[in-house]
Order: structure tokens, then sequence, then C-alpha cells
């Protein structure tokens, strides 16, 4: 939050937050690491991909170029005397978590992350939810409220707010670190407001009066939302699991739940990513004590590759190498900056001396005792493991003495990147461990047993699932029917689908609010107006390739001066220059009869049309492919 907003937002808080509970006791973080700690002078990398948040999937949904920023559609608002919730992701994919809740001329927005592209999504860095709907009423939006700081839920903030105006933020302590973070890199997100509220504390956005609540996940001071409105209380649960020995000692408020289940609770909108699993989870300190074993045990240098935004683990890896004497350095810049950021509001505790940059500590990360904690579990190329992989690391070379410790599952859509990483790091000689050998990593989401204590403890009327891909709502939906919901109470949404909630009853409406897959290309400041004709040329050249038509005429006449076809990249056969020539002499004859037929009077742009559609006919004929065809007037 800048500070010389600061007054301004006081009075604002005044008249719109009310806090019910004490002010927590500040603590003061370990500053050893933070006053050594520099950025390293590397070029702007990509952040990584949250662990569960990338399941591909084929691309089959149209692309919309998005708005350009601070251009909002005019549209009539209309006052709705209904609690409407609108999802705009989250739902059919893990990721780009996005809900808008209306009622009258008031909306909140819940979550506002991305998701990264699958493979045939090429050229694009992100995808993030559509936001038309809110364009069109942005007099409404009172603010949005975050449930954790994983990229899924808060990765879209830098792009879509300052479409947004920059409406105010509410989240806990460590999430609004991570989004100070993240938006700062961004100049358009400089006015952003960032306000840090506690559990339990109820603060009030238009007619909706919000509390948020601790739940267990894999990051620490993740939340469920509880929501009044004028219908009745609604339940989020955030991303959840049930845990209660959690790698920080804090446990999910089971008391809030307990409270809830007595509440009348209208609806809950629960976690789904884990639904077709049986049993619980597996507890974090478990996971701690297998780490704390295997540090112990194993002799030489280890690199430890795991999600950056997992502080918890971070501070069970700590814990054991001050236990066992190992000393700890860093690489890769999300683990860098994440550390950093626990680091200084104290998530993170230990000696000033524990760990160190990479860049900063290259002949002592070479010794037995050292532990190198890196990013990478998932096989992203330019990550700090991959590259070491590669042997293209700049300060660390894999060996046959090194352990290698993969503390992750692997997404699914990442099989092949990871497998790949740990071929090329096999062939070091090292020492692999994956989780596949060894308990040493659990979710973040609740598997079967988690979702019915869940279901039992808020007791709601009806149950949205949500936060999954289809079948692992269904498999929710499925679940809550053998715990006793009737199906009529178990709604199914999809992303730009409108539920209503009138006279204590929900109700799918048959109004529907754009859902289009937004992209985010080059990491621009702002969403690009990246199409799907765009995606399919991509797709067209890195599968089959281009064909070139190059052409002049004489203006006054419409004489051909010359017509030239040119292929890149295209498959080769013995009979490619025969296929060019013949395209060479068909277009020359398809020019001609154009000429003929339009007497001369004819735009450049329908030239290209009929040479074009006449280009792809022969081609695919020969040999049934379909390149990408680029005409060229001269």
């Amino acid at each position: 939050m800048n500070t010389n907003k600061k007054d301004n937002l006081d009075s604002w808080l005044q008249k719109n937050v009310t806090n019910n509970s004490e002010e927590q006791k500040n603590q003061k973080p370990k500053q050893g690491f933070l006053k050594r700690f520099k950025r390293p002078n590397t070029p702007e990398a990509k952040p990584n991909k949250p662990h569960h948040s990338n399941h591909k999937k084929p691309f089959t949904r149209t692309p919309q170029p998005a708005q350009k920023v601070n251009q909002p559609i005019q549209k009539k608002s209309i006052y709705h005397k209904k609690v409407r919730f609108i999802p705009l992701g989250g739902l059919n994919e893990v990721g780009k978590n996005m809900m808008a809740i209306e009622y009258g001329n008031d909306i909140v927005i819940l979550d506002m992350g991305l998701e990264f592209p699958s493979d045939d999504m090429l050229g694009v860095d992100y995808i993030v939810p559509d936001i038309t709907y809110l364009k069109e009423n942005l007099h409404k939006i009172r603010g949005v409220v975050i449930t954790h700081g994983h990229l899924d839920h808060i990765g879209g903030i830098s792009y879509i707010a300052p479409q947004l105006n920059n409406p105010p933020f509410f989240s806990l302590k460590l999430t609004n670190g991570f989004i100070q973070k993240i938006t700062s890199e961004h100049s358009a997100c400089k006015n952003i407001k960032l306000v840090t509220v506690q559990p339990k504390q109820k603060f009030k956005l238009g007619v909706f009066t919000i509390q948020f609540f601790r739940v267990n996940h894999s990051i620490p001071d993740s939340a469920g939302i509880i929501i009044e409105t004028p219908e009745g209380i609604i339940v989020h649960t955030g991303d959840f699991k049930f845990d209660f020995t959690p790698a920080d000692g804090i446990m999910a408020d089971i008391d809030t739940l307990k409270w809830l289940g007595t509440q009348n609770v209208l609806a809950l909108f629960s976690d789904s990513t884990n639904s077709s699993k049986p049993g619980h989870t597996v507890s974090e300190k478990y996971v701690g004590e297998v780490l704390d074993k295997l540090i112990g045990s194993t002799d030489g240098r280890i690199i430890l590759a795991s999600f950056s935004s997992l502080i918890g683990r971070m501070q069970q890896i700590f814990n054991a190498a001050i236990k066992h004497k190992r000393k700890i350095y860093v690489s890769g810049r999300s683990m860098v900056d994440n550390i950093l950021v626990a680091t200084k509001l104290g998530y993170l505790k230990y000696p000033k001396d524990l760990v160190k940059p990479l860049n900063r500590a290259k002949k002592e990360a070479y010794k037995a005792d050292a532990l190198i904690l890196t990013t990478g579990s998932q096989g992203e190329p330019l990550s700090a493991l991959a590259r070491m992989a590669r042997n293209e690391h700049n300060h660390v070379k894999v060996n046959e003495k090194d352990t290698i410790i993969f503390s992750s599952n692997t997404i699914v859509g990442n099989e092949k990147g990871v497998v790949a990483v740990i071929n090329e790091l096999s062939k070091t000689g090292a020492h692999i461990i994956t989780n596949q050998v060894m308990d040493i990593h659990t979710t973040g989401h609740g598997y079967q047993e988690d979702l019915k204590m869940m279901l039992k403890l808020v007791n709601p009327k009806y149950l949205i699932p949500v936060h999954g891909e289809y079948y692992m709502r269904k498999a929710h939906y499925d679940l809550a029917l053998t715990e006793g919901f009737k199906k009529e109470n178990i709604l199914l949404l999809e992303n730009g689908s409108v539920l209503e909630a009138e006279n204590k009853e929900l109700k799918i409406s048959k109004e529907t609010v754009p859902s289009n897959y937004i992209m985010v290309d080059n990491q621009s400041s702002s969403l690009s107006a990246i199409g799907y004709h765009i995606l399919s040329e991509r797709q067209a050249m890195a599968q089959n390739g281009i064909i070139i038509v190059n052409l002049s005429y004489n203006n006054k006449t419409k004489k051909l001066f010359y017509l030239d076809v040119k292929s890149h990249g295209f498959i080769y056969m013995k009979e490619t220059e025969k296929i060019l020539q013949e395209i060479q002499k068909n277009l020359t004859t398809k020019y001609n009869s154009f000429i003929d037929k339009n007497k001369g009077r004819f735009k450049d742009e329908s030239l290209e049309v009929e040479l074009r559609t006449s280009a792809y006919r022969i081609i695919t004929e020969k040999i049934e492919r379909r390149p990408l065809v680029i005409i060229s007037i001269y």
C-alpha cells in the first residue's frame, strides 16, 4: 500500500471495516537473510507454476481479445434484487479462480487468479478470466477478497485490477505480502489498496458482511470466506484440507465451522480438486519427519526441488538442516522472492547464517554439508533445476555424489517435462528420490473424507462444487449424494453461469455472462489482444510450416510482374519442389482469371483471399496438410 495514500485509506477503512478481534502481536523476522539477499542480476523470468493449477487440456475454447486498460465497456447496468453468484473462472479447470457476488448496486469479487496455458497455446504466457461483465458494472465493485497466495488465486491481479480501476483487496497477512510482491513489478498497479484483515474480523463491502476463517492448505494464511448476504449466509472453503498436525502448527478453525453448522447456511462453495480420491490426506507433519530422516541419513550434497509457495515445507527443511548441521543455498527467482517475503513477515524463522543465496556462495555450495533448495520440481524448462540437468546452471554442476530430492507431486500435464529433467539428471550419476519412492510430499487439497467432514460441519442447504475439472466436481456431486444431499440441492455450474438466490432458494438462471479465455502474451503489462486466429496461425506454423507467396503487378494495367512461391518448415518430400511449382502455376492462372472476372477493379484483400483459398486446395489435395499460407502483394 502506498504511504502517501495511507490517510485516505485509514479514513475509508473507518467507514467500511468493523474490527471484531484483537490485533495480533507483531513478530520481528530474522534479518540476516534479508540483509544479504539481493536479487541476482538475471533476466526476468516467469513465475513457477502453482502446484495444483496446471491441469492442461486441449485448447477447445475460443479466446477473445481483451479490452484495453481503462476503456470500460459501455453498457447500462441492471439493479438486481436477487443475490447473484457468477463464476468467471475455476470451473472446468484448476486455475484462474474468480467469482463475482452481486446484489443491487454492490459486487464483491472472490479471488483473481491465472491459469498456465496448454501446450497448443503457442506463445501464450498466461490465461486470465474474462471480466467483460465486471467492466460493464465497474461502479458496483466494492472490493476483492482473496483466499490465499497461490498464483491460481492471485496471479491475475496485475493484469485485471488496473482494468477495474484497482479496487481494494482484502486478505490475510502473508497473502497480501505475495500480492504486494507481484503487483510491485507492474506500474499500472501502483495505486492498488491492500488491506490486511485477521481471521474472524468482520468488515462490510456494500450490503455484504465478510469474515475470514482459517483452513489448512499447502501455504500459510489460507482461508475460507463467510459472506452474509440479504438471502442468507454463504461459505466458500477456498482451497482446503484437514490437517491436525500442519507444518506451521496452525489448525483449521473447527470451532467456526461447527458454529456455521448451526446457522442455516444457504450454500457451500467447496474445493473439488481431490474429490475422487478416498480417505484423508497425508499430514504435513509426517512428510516433515520423512524429510528429516532423509536429510539426516544422506551423505554428500543434497539438491532439493519443491514448490516455492510451500512456506511450511521450507520451515521443515530449515529445521532439518539445523538439526543435521547443513547449510542451505537458495536458487530460483520465485524461491528467492517467496523466502524473502515470508521471512520479512515472520513466517520463516532460522539462524542468520543458515540460508544464503546460491549466487553468492558458489564454492561453499559444493561442500558435503550443502543443501541447495531450488525451483524446477515440475520440469519447467527455464527453472534452476532444469538448467542444472542441462549443465547450463552458472553456479551448480551436478555430479555422481549428489542426491536430488523431488519434494512434490507431478502436476497433470507436466509429466513429460519432469521425466526429461530426471533423465538428464540421471546421466550425471546422481541419486534421485521422488514422491513415488518415499512420502516426501502431500497435497494441499482434501480427499473424500475431508470433503465429507466439511459438509457435515457446515451443514449447508445447497452444495456448489467448485475449483476443478468437470469430472472432479461431478465426483464431489456423487460424494454429496452418499451423504444424504438431494440431487436438486447440488448445483454444477459452468464459467459464466449465473446462480440466483431468492427467498432462500437457489436457481441457475438462463442468463450467462462472457467467460472466454483471455490471454496474456509476452508478459506485457496489460492483456494482449490475442485471438483464436492468431493461435491457429501459430499452430499451423508449428505443425506444417509456412508457404509464402510473393507477387507484384502493374497498378495501371494490372499485368503480373512476377509471382514466386517459397516454403519454410514445410514437410520434406521428393515432390515438394514439384508441388511448389504447381502452386505457382495455379496461382498465376487464378490471378489472371480474377483480373478478367473483376475487370481490373478489385482490392488487394479480396485477391489475397482468392489466392490463399486456391493454394490451400492444391496443398490439401496433394499432401493432406494445411500449412500457414501468407500472400504478400507488392
